[in-house]
């Protein structure tokens, strides 16, 4: 994908020598957090009034995000006014950064997540009908989460967190109370986001503080395949990153991971050796070596943990990328330039002969 940002219906024009000349416009950004690497724009929504911690979502042009001291919030992503939804009576959280907070279209729910322990994290519903919260459900240990479907799918941990970098799975939520949690992908290494497409697909970047971070991707028909009844006594069977598609090397640790509706997949990794933070886009390629395009980086002179993404709609044509790229910080809006269409070209090269008619007219 060649990003091309022009003003007119086109460009800007630029007179050199006589002649007009279609003149690229340059990426503009007021984000303190991102330098752009194509041409587009960045900003920054809700600076000094947002806090985002963990995963976050936009739906209808509003954001919807969770933290522990606050509660469930929304903030409008065209003015950045934030309105406070509430949140439970009781919130069992170390408030040291909490997974994510989802809104979920299909039933109209928000769902908190948060991190009260090494052993235990819990999720805690809003439900927009009855304006009420659910009793919280309990999990071992959660990263982030993803909603498709009407179903929660979590990344994080089976087992109490050692302190070090621990076996990281993507499970199926289980909404009973039981801890029924179905692990699907046993993912390895440290935890990292999971994304799902339109088509039920499931997206992971692992984190490797090591090296060798790399894209995945299993299909639906993979992942429903490894889907058991656990109440119901079926033995609990996953896939792992050898069932894989590998999609592309990544440098630096996975972290942040969104899929927009054309089926774009974004990324951010981290690298503390470099001081080094991105934003990529998978190119489309499958396969060894680095499949991606470079969206955006860290400024210079800084080091921001470039984290959770959420996005409506295509990128490539004009739609908004919001990410959290510094933790406790805003979230960022990042629009790249459209592509003009052919007949565009036409419009604009028709508009120059018209300039040059008037001139020999003059």
């Amino acid at each position: 994908m060649r990003f091309v940002n022009l003003r007119l219906f086109g460009a800007g024009l630029l007179m050199v020598g006589g002649l007009f000349l279609i003149q690229p416009v340059a990426s503009e950004a007021s984000s303190s957090y991102i330098n752009l690497d194509i041409p587009g724009a960045a900003r920054d929504v809700g600076a000094g009034k947002i806090k985002i911690e963990g995963g976050f979502n936009v739906h209808n042009n509003t954001g919807h995000y969770w933290n522990a001291a606050t509660g469930y919030s929304k903030v409008d992503l065209a003015s950045g006014v934030v309105t406070s939804m509430g949140k439970p009576e009781n919130i069992n959280s170390n408030m040291g950064g909490d997974p994510f907070g989802l809104y979920d279209p299909a039933s109209n729910s928000f769902y908190g997540a948060t991190f009260a322990g090494s052993d235990a994290s819990y999720v805690y519903k809003y439900d927009y009908a009855s304006n009420t919260w659910a009793d919280p459900i309990r999990s071992v240990n959660i990263y982030s989460g993803a909603m498709s479907s009407g179903e929660l799918y979590i990344s994080g941990l089976r087992k109490p967190w050692s302190g070090g970098y621990d076996d990281n799975y993507i499970s199926l939520f289980d909404w009973s109370g039981e801890g029924y949690h179905d692990a699907l992908i046993d993912t390895g290494g440290a935890s990292a986001s999971v994304a799902l497409d339109k088509q039920g697909n499931v997206y992971y970047a692992n984190y490797n503080p090591a090296g060798g971070t790399e894209l995945f991707r299993w299909s639906a028909r993979q992942v429903d395949g490894v889907k058991n009844d656990l109440a119901g006594g079926a033995v609990d069977t996953f896939l792992t990153l050898a069932d894989g598609e590998k999609l592309s090397d990544l440098p630096g640790g996975g972290n942040g991971i969104t899929v927009d509706d054309a089926g774009h997949v974004f990324v951010t990794t981290n690298s503390m050796s470099e001081g080094k933070s991105r934003l990529m886009m998978w190119n489309g390629v499958a396969g060894e070596g680095d499949n991606f395009d470079l969206i955006a980086s860290n400024p210079d002179g800084s080091f921001a943990w470039f984290g959770p993404m959420s996005i409506e709609g295509d990128f490539t044509k004009g739609d908004s990328l919001y990410g959290s790229f510094g933790w406790n910080g805003p979230i960022t809006e990042i629009t790249s330039a459209v592509p003009l269409p052919g007949a565009l070209w036409l419009m604009g090269s028709g508009l120059l002969g018209l300039v040059g008619v008037r001139r020999r007219r003059n």
